[in-house]
């Protein structure tokens, strides 16, 4: 299964065009050949059969001189998901709803854990590549690893120069000459590639087609993928040059680095494996092999693995931790809960083996909880926020009727629209803007980039920040009590309208979470749940006869109710929940269906 993903992966980086998949998709038919699923060379006694007990979360690795930033595909998801977590239907099924286009689904991870995998640990990858794929398709090995490479040469060289263009840093001319010096020849040097090579030569063809198709490019690059949490000013600095150097290094390292021993005796598959190695860079330098004519001798012992926990600013939140063992021994290092903040970025590699070169690991805050006023209008990177009234999204920090990419309409608060916040930008008169990712999954916006007002009266954060005595649940279907933060072991179900005690609040990454008074954990979601002790109608009363429709936007008319009935209200929600384009009206639940929550045609008895 391992393998069938791996090549998944490889197949449509190396033809599916510039920009590979996130996730590639497992099959998941339920049967396995054993002959095939993995590597069979019995004889080869530098094999063996290893049993996978975790599986990484796909990311993507981008370096600068800072060292290594993973960007994971699924943020909001775990790093690692175990297999007690994969085998917990209602655990990931919080996941899956978090993510509706997810390409691996619950029973591909299962067959992953389930299927034992043969394997030479100390082959590099492009060697394990080559075996399982390149030779079959007639494929030399050079051939392969040029192939793999020039991916991330491709993504990086397009990303830059369209970037510097569209800042007017370079003239089209410029860039032309500069296509057919390097990336042109780069990718005319494989025959791999010769797709992505006909699409870019028709695209610096003349300025006039470049024009109509370089920003749908550029967005197409940047906005599906994790340099999209880099601002255009900074992507004019990815080093394509670099980063072909990067990839010949990932591909080069063994695949040991990829499936990772465990203490427990099982291996983590790492999920730079599960997003086909893409990486991609600002700065990369190998160090080099060639022996310095008098070497110091290598140490004895195992270095020390160093943890660092620092805020955005690089100041120290708790002391660092210092690991220690056995040179060969693995090791495993873990964020650590810090009231008031949430993890943004992880640098260093959180798994590996002790050696004996030291390795450190930092761990970078930001603010999530606050004590209220000024400080708690201003989202901190990674967070998600709302719009509380009418906003348009932007393409630029100075906003313009030209630069309008969206509108998004005043909606109730259970259905506003959500952004998660990846930068902060100026107008051109020094209004402050958050450059955000529209992350409404049901919506036609879904995964739109730009940038929205910092304005606390348009928009604010979705997470509570400070703790409140009471809390009403005001989502129609209601929301789930936990007895761990991560919001697994579901104890108990709240439906709307039901009044909560809170006896504190958490921080969760980026998120919060209520504590009740009975010790479980709820979302501190305010599209969820609401502060204080919200009233909701018990019982209406038709002033007129109206209709009643099996959906909120009042279609489908299943009954007509005669003035004056008193009807039971189960629940209230709103028409157009996932279009934005429009404002939303209230209705009410009653038996049956959904009847308008129009004060002139029905009477509220609380």
């Amino acid at each position: 299964m391992t393998r069938k993903i791996t090549i998944a992966g490889l197949a449509l980086i190396l033809f599916g065009g510039v920009v590979s998949p996130s996730v590639v998709h497992a099959d998941s038919t339920g049967t396995t050949d054993n002959a095939t699923a993995a590597t069979t060379k019995a004889n080869d006694s530098a094999e063996t059969t290893i049993k996978i007990g975790s599986i990484g979360m796909p990311y993507t690795l981008i370096s600068d001189k800072d060292g290594n930033t993973k960007y994971y595909t699924y943020p909001n998801a775990p790093t690692v998901l175990t297999a007690t977590e994969i085998n917990n239907d209602e655990f990931m099924n919080n996941i899956l709803a978090d993510y509706p286009n997810i390409s691996i689904d619950q029973s591909s991870l299962q067959q992953i854990l389930e299927t034992p995998v043969t394997i030479n640990l100390n082959e590099s990858y492009l060697d394990y590549m080559y075996d399982a794929y390149g030779a079959a398709e007639g494929l030399t090995k050079d051939e392969l690893r040029n192939g793999l490479v020039l991916q991330a040469y491709a993504v990086t060289w397009l990303a830059s120069h369209v970037a510097q263009k569209s800042a007017g840093k370079i003239t089209f001319d410029q860039l032309q000459s500069d296509y057919q010096n390097s990336l042109q020849k780069k990718l005319a040097s494989s025959a791999l590639t010769a797709g992505t090579l006909s699409m870019t030569d028709k695209m610096f063809a003349d300025e006039p087609t470049y024009d109509a198709v370089g920003g749908i490019v550029y967005a197409s690059l940047v906005g599906n993928s994790a340099l999209s949490n880099y601002s255009d000013a900074k992507l004019m600095t990815l080093d394509s040059d670099a980063s072909y150097r990067q990839m010949v290094s990932l591909l080069n390292k063994p695949m040991s680095d990829y499936y990772i021993k465990q203490a427990d005796g099982t291996y983590q598959m790492s999920g730079l494996l599960l997003n086909g190695l893409q990486a991609y860079s600002f700065w990369f330098e190998e160090k080099p092999s060639i022996p310095d004519p008098t070497p110091t001798p290598t140490p004895s012992a195992s270095q020390p693995v160093t943890v660092h926990y620092v805020d955005d600013q690089g100041n120290t939140l708790k002391p660092d931790k210092t690991l220690t063992g056995k040179l060969g021994d693995s090791y495993k290092t873990e964020p650590l809960d810090i009231d008031g903040y949430g993890l943004t970025n992880t640098t260093g590699d959180e798994t590996g083996t002790f050696s004996n070169t030291a390795k450190s690991v930092t761990y970078t805050y930001a603010p999530v909880i606050t004590s209220g006023g000024g400080n708690d209008t201003i989202a901190p990177e990674g967070t998600v926020i709302y719009a509380t009234k009418k906003i348009g999204l932007y393409k630029h920090a100075t906003f313009t009727n030209k630069a309008r990419k969206q509108w998004y309409a005043k909606k109730a608060r259970i259905n506003r629209p959500m952004f998660v916040v990846t930068g902060y930008a100026k107008s051109k008169n020094g209004v402050k803007r958050y450059q955000v990712k529209d992350v409404n999954h049901h919506s036609k916006t879904n995964g739109k980039t730009g940038y929205v007002t910092a304005n606390a009266k348009y928009t604010s954060r979705v997470y509570y920040a400070t703790k409140h005595k009471t809390i009403t649940v005001i989502n129609p279907k209601g929301v789930n009590a936990y007895s761990k933060k991560t919001l697994t072991n579901k104890k108990a179900h709240y439906k709307q309208g039901q009044v909560l005690k809170v006896k504190k609040i958490v921080n969760q990454n980026l998120t919060t979470r209520f504590v009740l008074s009975n010790g479980r954990y709820i979302t501190a979601n305010k599209m969820l749940i609401q502060s204080g002790k919200q009233t909701m109608p018990k019982r209406v009363q038709t002033k007129t006869g109206l209709n009643r429709y099996s959906t909120a936007n009042l279609t489908k008319q299943n009954k007509h109710v005669s003035a004056h009935a008193i009807l039971k209200v189960t629940g209230w929600t709103y028409s157009n929940a996932n279009n934005f384009s429009k404002s939303d009206t209230l209705r009410y639940q009653v038996a049956g269906g959904y009847i308008t929550g129009n004060k002139q045609l029905v009477r509220v008895f609380k």
